[in-house]
């Protein structure tokens, strides 16, 4: 089974993917913040990573590094998709990091996002 860990303090936005990829057979797991996301990364390892910008505690661009900066982590594919403002400037900020693939608005409608997570868990 394909698993994805969603790091996103935002309920009805996790709701509404779980719920989509859960019927297409993935695992889904949780993270309401940086933090316990890390550690469910380094725990499970998931196949993909679902990952919020703004988030209390510690942000998104902090978690990317650091998932990049371990071992245990750093092979795995992440996508930011963000509520915030977006524009071309930040994706390329975020897409220099080496585990980042993508990087989407919350707005993404589910089934391009569906392609654009299955087209990075075959390549793994």
């Amino acid at each position: 089974m394909r698993n994805i860990l969603i790091i996103d303090d935002n309920v009805e936005f996790r709701t509404m993917v779980t719920d989509y990829f859960t019927d297409l057979g993935f695992g889904v797991y949780i993270a309401n913040n940086g933090y316990e996301g890390l550690t469910k990364a380094r725990k499970m390892r998931p196949d993909i990573i679902l990952l919020d910008i703004m988030m209390p505690e510690m942000g998104g661009i902090e978690v990317l590094r650091r998932l990049q900066a371990e071992d245990e982590t750093r092979d795995i594919p992440v996508i930011i998709i963000t509520g915030s403002f977006f524009d071309k400037n930040m994706s390329d900020l975020f897409k220099q990091e080496a585990n980042c693939r993508e990087f989407m608005s919350k707005t993404v409608e589910l089934s391009y996002l569906q392609k654009k997570v299955e087209a990075i868990v075959s390549k793994r």
